[in-house]
């Protein structure tokens, strides 16, 4: 395998090229040229770095809800991460290591995301994995990574109930304890006092629905947190319940299908309530479900498609023309994370003369400092990324930054 020959400044200046101004590998930067940066790189405190991977692939796994109610997620994260994985290689991959994805769909159920946890964790030439979007399928899957020593990496799974569980687990995800309480602040800042949450009897909707109701009650007045069943089709009976309270703000606590059908039914009910959800409300689905009851519902995220940021609409045009549609918050966060997962990867290759493995790639991904479409990365002790977060509105049928 040829030898890299990289200087600090040139890293620098390649990452910024590939993850900013890059048209899905169709960037200036010469063919052979190595797409990552380095703390040493970005501090400018190495002259240069002379590395031979040792290895001509690094392996990736993904476990994902690919098929099933839950899709949309899983095929928007495999998506962000298959085009950043092909500008990364088409520049010469790390050090000259290309990488290789390999996805196992969990279609949603957290004995089957445990197996492709397993199969993961059992083959040496995994590197890292990125997990499920659901919390309850990574419940079921960090004890596996966390025992292996493979670091597992989400866009979403956001219950506060997960940290803790493995040592290795990096959460690039909005977070129900920032989330929740997120929404709340937002309706009392717009005056509102009242408010009703509806959210799914499962982890994610429940830590999200207390998050909420904890904040809102400090100034206003949660009239109800209503539950339902995640796959339930008929919400006529929770929305009768809802009208009759008259609520003037509503904590959608779901997830994409389940929030589309409720938006839906709540305007054909007359239920004229300003209408506020998290990450999964800002999803093309929801407008398609819903139609034209979507127009000036709002949803919390760190990612909007229309940002006039060069940067974002290079990224926009690389995704649509290679899948034909308009990128999510799930498919910019699985993007920026590819190039995270590269960085730690060059990082762990440049202090171990170009070998890598779980345990390094850890060490340089808590080392994180990634400037992407979605913000700056950086991880907590714990893993966590503590960033703030966009409020987003439908106008006119698509999604937009709310002004307010």
């Amino acid at each position: 395998m040829k030898k890299r020959y990289l200087s600090a400044a040139l890293a620098l200046a390649m990452v910024l090229t590939m993850a900013g101004c890059s048209g899905g590998g169709n960037s200036s930067t010469p063919a052979k040229s190595n797409p990552t940066t380095s703390t040493p790189a970005a501090s400018g405190s190495q002259p240069s770095v002379e590395i031979t991977a040792k290895s001509d692939t690094i392996k990736i796994g993904l476990v994902a809800p690919l098929s099933g109610n839950n899709a949309t997620y899983g095929v928007k994260q495999e998506n962000g991460y298959r085009l950043a994985m092909d500008e990364i290689n088409a520049n010469g991959g790390i050090y000259g290591a290309q990488l290789v994805l390999e996805s196992y769909d969990d279609a949603g159920d957290p004995a089957t995301a445990a197996s492709g946890t397993q199969k993961f964790a059992d083959d040496d030439e995994v590197m890292v994995m990125g997990g499920c979007c659901l919390t309850s399928c990574t419940a079921a899957m960090l004890p596996i990574s966390g025992d292996a020593g493979l670091p597992e990496m989400v866009v979403s799974s956001s219950a506060a109930s997960l940290l803790g569980l493995s040592d290795y687990f990096f959460r690039m995800a909005v977070q129900d304890a920032q989330v929740g309480p997120n929404i709340a602040r937002n309706f009392k800042n717009m005056g509102y006092t009242k408010a009703v949450a509806l959210y799914p009897n499962n982890d994610y909707g429940i830590g999200l629905k207390e998050s909420f109701v904890e904040e809102f009650s400090n100034g206003g007045e949660v009239l109800d947190a209503i539950e339902y069943q995640a796959t339930d089709q008929d919400f006529s009976a929770i929305l009768t319940n809802v009208k009759s309270m008259n609520p003037e703000c509503l904590a959608l606590c779901g997830t994409t299908t389940d929030s589309a059908l409720l938006i839906k039914q709540a305007r054909q009910m007359g239920i004229e309530a300003v209408i506020m959800g998290p990450p999964g409300v800002y999803n093309q689905n929801i407008i398609d479900i819903a139609g034209s009851a979507s127009e000036g519902i709002l949803a919390v995220g760190a990612f909007v498609a229309n940002d006039p940021d060069e940067r974002v609409q290079q990224f926009v045009a690389s995704y649509k023309a290679k899948y034909n549609e308009v990128p999510d918050h799930f498919a910019a966060l699985a993007y920026d994370q590819m190039y995270v997962i590269a960085e730690a990867a060059a990082r762990a290759m440049e202090a171990n003369d170009g070998e890598l493995t779980r345990a390094t790639m850890a060490e340089g991904l808590r080392a994180s400092n990634y400037d992407g479409i979605t913000g700056t990365v950086t991880f907590n002790e714990d893993g966590e990324w503590i960033r703030d977060y966009l409020v987003l509105t439908v106008k006119d049928g698509e999604y937009v930054r709310y002004e307010g």
